[in-house]
């Protein structure tokens, strides 16, 4: 049996606060949009490329629907790992495609400008070594 993978992993900022919906059955659905970019650049002969910008939609199901719905707003920078889909749907007789991301787990790696937002953490919050558990002696049985 041959193995596959589909996997997507991405790095940007949310276009959109999440709209956070209940479908039947209690189970929460959060999408939103995700920006990602390529820098720019000049080319040897002196022309300017710019920026490039794309959009992707995000799905997230159940619990990290919450997560979304509580934490995540436009602006903020996330990590996204997930799965791409495609689907289908019908828009004024016409037949439509989308790809969606559907996220497996998301990282809140920075917050938009929000007065109300945490610093961000330095050295000062790292903890001191004796917070973590002993190691184990060297050439000792380990317990596993």
């Amino acid at each position: 049996m041959s193995k596959s993978l589909n996997q997507a992993i991405l790095i940007g900022h949310v276009g959109k606060d999440p709209d956070v919906r209940t479908l039947d059955g209690g189970i929460k659905v959060a999408t939103f949009s995700l920006a990602t970019s390529t820098g720019g650049y000049k080319k040897q002969d002196g022309t300017d490329v710019p920026e490039r910008t794309q959009w992707h939609n995000i799905v997230c199901w159940r619990g990290l629907a919450d997560v979304c719905e509580k934490f995540v707003r436009k602006g903020d920078r996330l990590t996204i790992l997930g799965t791409i889909g495609y689907r289908e749907y019908e828009k004024d007789g016409q037949k439509r495609y989308a790809t969606d991301i559907i996220a497996y787990d998301l990282l809140l790696s920075g917050k938009a400008d929000n007065p109300n937002a945490r610093p961000p953490v330095t050295a000062a919050d790292a903890p001191e070594q004796s917070d973590f558990p002993p190691m184990p002696p060297q050439g000792g049985d380990l317990p596993f």
